[in-house]
């Protein structure tokens, strides 16, 4: 039996020899493959599932390269094909110019890293903001917060205008505006307002220990501007990220309205004054 097939010319190698071959293969495979899953796991954070993703592409289009490659008849196809290199490569360019633009950009991202799988990011140019919740080879799906999940191709993910919040050390800048009426006492209000954001659990002092020693406080309110009916105050507070600085100044703007009237500080309506001449 074994001689009838290797007379047939259907194996490139006799059988012992392509059966020592195909186990070989299949061991450095496994092998392989399991060295490179480990290695990004270890030293590589950010974007493994995309990593891991090119790796089992790469692992498998070897192991299934080195498997045909033991038939003569996958030897002839790779030499037809060779002979026609030309009109191939222009037709599948043309096919697939999309498919192959989105996956060099993912690899351009898995790369460079300008963001990550759980990054909060702004894509201003598409007024787009949401987590990161997958990178594929085609595509990055962002998750917003209305809860819904927006697909990206990477060609356009790549050349957009980015906004990483999550990547500025763990800490993020929320800005509470308040108008306080002319006639209020503004100092009272401005202590009212950082007594408020101190007793916030999701407040975060950001002061080094230079500037505690030498009195800086950890809530600063400015007067930025005076309008038709009130003086603007705007406050810097920070918190760990954007989720609990959106629910902080919620739970601030009420409480900071209790403290106001019962301290007798106005969050003034728009008035104007007219005179009539007779």
């Amino acid at each position: 039996m074994f001689d009838v097939i290797n007379q047939s010319g259907f194996l490139k190698y006799d059988l012992i020899q392509t059966a020592i071959n195909v186990i070989l293969i299949l061991i450095i495979a496994f092998v392989a493959n399991r060295l490179l899953k480990k290695y990004i796991l270890k030293y590589n954070k950010k974007n493994q599932r995309f990593l891991l993703r090119m790796k089992s592409i790469t692992v498998y289009a070897f192991t299934l390269y080195g498997l045909f490659n033991q038939f003569t008849a996958f030897t002839d196809i790779i030499r037809a094909l060779a002979a026609s290199t030309g009109v191939i490569t222009l037709a599948l360019g043309l096919a697939a110019q999309d498919a192959v633009g989105n996956f060099v950009n993912g690899m351009m991202i898995a790369t460079f890293h300008p963001f990550k799988i759980g990054d909060l990011i702004k894509v201003t140019d598409y007024n787009i903001t949401g987590y990161v919740v997958d990178i594929s080879l085609r595509h990055t799906i962002i998750k917003t917060f209305e809860n819904t999940e927006i697909i990206i191709p990477n060609s356009i993910m790549n050349k957009a205008i980015l906004e990483n919040v999550s990547s500025v050390d763990n800490r993020k800048a929320n800005f509470l505006e308040l108008d306080i009426s002319y006639e209020s006492d503004i100092d009272l209000a401005m202590q009212i307002i950082a007594e408020e954001v101190m007793a916030h659990p999701a407040f975060k002092d950001t002061r080094t220990a230079s500037e505690i020693a030498r009195g800086i406080p950890a809530v600063t309110t400015r007067l930025v501007d005076f309008l038709d009916s009130s003086m603007h105050l705007k406050t810097t507070i920070y918190s760990t990220d954007n989720a609990e600085g959106y629910a902080m100044l919620s739970d601030l703007r009420i409480s900071i309205k209790r403290r106001f009237d019962k301290e007798g500080i106005e969050i003034p309506y728009p008035h104007r004054t007219i005179e009539i001449k007779k």
